[in-house]
């Protein structure tokens, strides 16, 4: 461990990134202020001991968890036995042969265009103004 006296308002600098200020000293309590990027985790001892915990703890429920989805999994995967010569399908069975060229499947009509749309629509009536003779009053 490497032990480092500083005084308030001194810091020091963990690798590139890290800078540790001695704040403040009273009595028995020094006050730290920590620079890091956001990417580096910063807790103090106790919380941190607390999140491993919590971490532990959830990766083992997690494990139990898979540990039986796995079973599952490998049982629905197991090989299924040979299957016996002469039925349709095994392996031992050779394909049916046929002669001439393959045939393809029909090919499927293809409907006709569909007309497009009118391409002016027809213009709006024009709103007549109150007391026109067009307006009836």
């Amino acid at each position: 461990m490497l032990v480092l006296t500083r005084r308030a308002g001194e810091s020091i600098v963990i690798g590139d990134d890290v800078r540790v200020v001695v704040l403040d000293v009273r009595g028995d309590t020094v006050r730290l202020g920590i620079e890091a990027p956001r990417s580096v985790q910063v807790h103090r001892a106790e919380v941190y001991a607390e999140v491993q915990a919590a971490n532990a703890a959830a990766n083992a429920a997690a494990g139990a968890d898979l540990g039986s989805v796995t079973d599952r999994l490998q049982r629905i995967a197991r090989p299924r036995p040979p299957a016996r010569p002469g039925r349709p399908g095994s392996a031992q069975t050779p394909p049916a042969q046929t002669s001439g060229p393959p045939t393809r499947a029909p090919a499927t009509p293809v409907p006709p265009p569909i007309p497009p749309a009118q391409a002016t629509p027809a213009p709006a009536p024009k709103p007549t103004p109150p007391g026109s003779r067009e307006s009836g009053g």
